[in-house]
């Protein structure tokens, strides 16, 4: 009777209206909590398997959280939360992962959802997939609906090719800045890209990628730019690779340390 209750509250009140604090250090089971926004459409969800209400927070076991954006419909899962009952604040400890309608994926081992400010944070490691892209890196502040995000440190960006399988992979100190609504990610200090053609070092690298066609568009290196492709060497202080032409333009004061074993080597830097 008491959970029926509950429910029934919500669903003419917003959440921020109600008095949880009648209800302090009481535990309950198959916990439920939801909030309306202005027109009437949900805003957001909260369930558990058991839930201890204290105070000024309630901790939350098995939690699966809803968030309804606007053209996305986020689920956010972990073993344990607590609900910050102010701010209504979610911090997530352990088996967290996030996942959109399109398949977009997060997990990590803790996370600090903000609700009012719509944003999720964590200085754990962690792990996201979009499309074919997995970038894996320590620490992350991201939009609830993971479309930008900076990735702190230790960063490693995974960009297989679609038409033949190989893989391209980047990597940096961080930290990585995304935004992947427009295909565009920058890398800062220490950026090393792998290509199976070979690497490419810089101090900054902006990479952009076709988010519908899932390939490499362009990446532009700049400062101490070093390009390793077998025994040849090539520095400047600016390079721009071209994904289709597969063709590297260098800019700054390059110099090419070069032993051209083929034709198709020297194709690549005419």
């Amino acid at each position: 009777m008491f959970l029926k209750s509950l429910i029934l509250i919500t669903i003419f009140l917003s959440f921020a209206s109600i008095n949880i604090q009648a209800y302090s250090q009481q535990k309950i089971k198959d916990f439920y909590l939801s909030n309306f926004k202005d027109d009437g459409t949900q805003d957001w969800e909260v369930k558990g398997e058991t839930a201890i209400i204290h105070d000024d927070y309630v901790d939350i076991n098995d939690m699966e959280a809803s968030y309804y954006a606007k053209d996305d419909t986020i689920l956010i899962t972990s073993d344990e939360a607590r609900l910050n009952k102010e701010n209504m604040d979610v911090h997530l400890k352990d088996s967290v992962h996030i996942e959109n309608k399109e398949g977009a994926t997060l997990d990590t081992d803790s996370l600090n959802w903000k609700r009012e400010e719509n944003r999720v944070e964590t200085d754990d490691w962690v792990k996201t997939t979009r499309d074919s892209m997995e970038i894996e890196a320590v620490g992350l502040s991201a939009d609830t609906e993971l479309k930008e995000a900076a990735f702190k440190k230790d960063v490693k960006v995974t960009l297989p090719d679609q038409e033949n399988g190989e893989a391209t992979t980047a990597t940096c100190s961080g930290p990585l800045e995304i935004e992947y609504s427009t295909g565009k990610a920058i890398f800062n200090e220490d950026v090393v890209v792998t290509h199976p053609q070979g690497k490419l070092y810089s101090d900054k690298a902006t990479l952009f990628f076709d988010t519908e066609n899932r390939e490499i568009i362009k990446v532009i290196s700049e400062g101490n730019v070093k390009i390793v492709r077998g025994s040849n060497v090539t520095f400047s202080q600016k390079a721009t690779y071209l994904g289709k032409e597969q063709k590297v333009i260098l800019e700054g004061r390059p110099r090419v340390i070069y032993y051209p074993d083929s034709e198709e080597d020297l194709d690549l830097f005419r």
